[in-house]
């Protein structure tokens, strides 16, 4: 199995694109909710910040000549550090921030 291959399930299907995108705002919102939560660690904070600051760094900054690729990596890398983030919350602080922008639909 190729990068290729293991990447097209979840970037190149049109269908759970059209989902990530619809369900956008509430990922703003638990991220936001997450981020300003005194119970989430002050570390873990620290993870988006470093993931734009590795984002806009003047290495990745000299991929922006390229048209498609200078997005691609922005996109990858915060779409990965946004979901380590979420991933080294605590649990029980996820869930209920989950819950609440559920219910307010």
């Amino acid at each position: 199995m190729t990068l290729r291959d293991a990447l097209r399930p979840h970037f190149f299907n049109p269908i759970r694109l059209g989902r990530i995108l619809a369900y956008l705002p509430q990922f703003v919102r638990l991220f936001y909710r997450l981020f300003t939560d005194p119970r989430v660690p002050g570390l873990v904070k620290l993870v988006p910040l470093l993931g734009l600051i590795l984002a806009i760094s003047p290495p990745n900054l000299e991929l922006d000549i390229i048209p498609v690729l200078g997005e691609l990596d922005f996109l990858l890398i915060m779409f990965l550090t946004l979901k380590l983030f979420v991933w080294l919350c605590p649990p029980d602080v996820v869930r209920e921030h989950v819950a609440q922008i559920g219910q307010r639909r």
